[in-house]
């Protein structure tokens, strides 16, 4: 977990404008432990209705499925972290009269 977290969150860092990483970080942040508590709830009813080992089951291949994005990205080949790239600065228009 802990090289999880320095990974994502310098990746995270390198490429968002530094104006958005408080808003991207709180709605990282929110995504990931705001699906707990719906996790715990579905795997608490499917382990009443499934019994516990099916439902555990479920749960590795939930994982499983999870991983498939990043296994199947670029992500797994990158040497180097992309970088953001500030937008030219754009020069106001002249004013006319």
């Amino acid at each position: 977990m802990v090289v999880y977290n320095i990974a994502t969150v310098s990746f995270r860092q390198r490429l968002c404008p530094p104006r958005l990483l408080g808003r991207m970080n709180a709605s990282v942040r929110f995504i990931v432990w705001g699906s707990m508590p719906i996790g715990g709830l579905l795997g608490g009813w499917l382990g009443a209705w499934l019994g516990v080992v099916p439902a555990l089951w479920v749960g590795v291949g939930i994982s499983a499925a999870s991983s498939l994005p990043v296994v199947l990205s670029p992500l797994l080949t990158m040497t180097a972290l992309p970088r953001y790239e500030e937008e030219p600065a754009t020069e106001p228009e002249p004013q006319t009269s």
